[in-house]
């Protein structure tokens, strides 16, 4: 007895697996990217802080490339240049993950940060932590910074550039 078995319409399942998988991953990369200008826009418009330069506005960021600490001196026009490109989100992919990142940028926005009544970026990341958990449930994760570390570090930082003046 012989029996001939054959794969019919393997190749053209593995290639409509492909472009499924590609059109998701094209999706969650939109999908990070508008949340990440959601975020930069509630923090601009919701953040409960006097801006007297518009600095610490401008500073926010989603733009990995673009991301950086700028010191309190730094010229208004100088981060007002910038804000258009700091909200255009630019996503890394490490390995199999895409990351994002939200940022402020001035050298004090951990002190505005850390004062009772104030945030800067964890009133837009608490926002919208509920949505992604319940829309993105393992898709996307949310890593919040340890502020008391973030903290000690601009501390040190700040007595380093003190001393060396």
């Amino acid at each position: 007895m012989e029996i001939d078995a054959g794969f019919e319409g393997i190749e053209e399942a593995l290639e409509a697996l492909t472009r499924f998988v590609e059109a998701e991953e094209r999706a969650l990369r939109d999908a990070m990217e508008y949340i990440l200008r959601a975020m930069v826009n509630y923090v601009k418009q919701n953040g409960p802080w006097t801006d007297r330069t518009s600095n610490l506005r401008n500073s926010i960021s989603v733009n990995m490339d673009t991301m950086r600490e700028w010191p309190t001196d730094t010229p208004a026009e100088t981060l007002k240049a910038l804000a258009a490109q700091n909200e255009t989100p630019v996503i890394q992919i490490e390995g199999n993950d895409f990351v994002g990142c939200l940022s402020a940028g001035m050298e004090y926005a951990i002190w505005v940060e850390t004062k009772d009544g104030y945030w800067v970026l964890t009133g837009a990341i608490d926002h919208f932590e509920p949505l992604i958990e319940k829309y993105f449930a393992e898709k996307m994760a949310v890593e919040k910074l340890d502020l008391e570390q973030a903290a000690s570090v601009a501390y040190i930082r700040w007595q380093e550039r003190k001393g060396a003046r």
